[in-house]
């Protein structure tokens, strides 16, 4: 008897009536450790980057003409949600290795949130304070380091998962010739 089937007679007979799977294929988590840094980095760095955005934005607000006053707050909620969905979408992606949750993860960073957070740091139209400046270059290289890490990550689990299938219907294959 194996080692796996070892602790499976071990954990039946401690906690009875657990379901115990064991997995043939000995498939392993596959998450990216840079991107799960980025990601927790950015889980705790978001109330900071909130904060400062609306203090500034309440200081700034009187300054802006009515129309960049639309834009800016439009920009900042929809950042704001976009950030919360694209975070869970990462943590599910690299975490479970579940490739749609990565892709479309992947996808909100690059279509809309690295254009809306380029927005508020490279606009020549708004009065930045230094500190509103480091905060919002702290969440934009984050943005930049979670687009780099997140595309090898996909492709990796993408390449690792074909494998797996391809080796699971060659198993499969030869059990229906046998």
């Amino acid at each position: 008897m194996d080692v796996k089937g070892r602790v499976a007679n071990l954990a039946q007979n401690v906690f009875p009536g657990l379901p115990v799977e064991v997995d043939p294929i000995e498939r392993r988590v596959l998450s990216n450790l840079p991107l799960q840094m980025a990601l927790y980095f950015n889980v705790v760095f978001i109330p900071v980057w909130i904060v400062m955005i609306l203090l500034f934005l309440d200081k700034n607000y009187s300054s802006y003409d009515e129309l960049y006053k639309y834009i800016t707050v439009t920009v900042i909620c929809t950042i704001f949600f976009l950030e919360l969905l694209r975070l869970y979408l990462g943590y599910e992606g690299n975490l479970k290795d579940k490739i749609p949750e990565l892709a479309s993860f992947w996808m909100l960073s690059i279509l809309l949130q690295f254009p809306l957070q380029g927005f508020l740091l490279f606009n020549p139209y708004f009065d930045m304070y230094i500190l509103e400046i480091t905060v919002q270059s702290v969440m934009f290289s984050m943005l930049c380091i979670q687009l780099i890490s997140g595309y090898v990550s996909l492709k990796f689990i993408a390449t690792k998962q074909t494998e797996m299938y391809r080796l699971k219907k060659s198993r499969e294959n030869n059990t229906e010739n046998d």
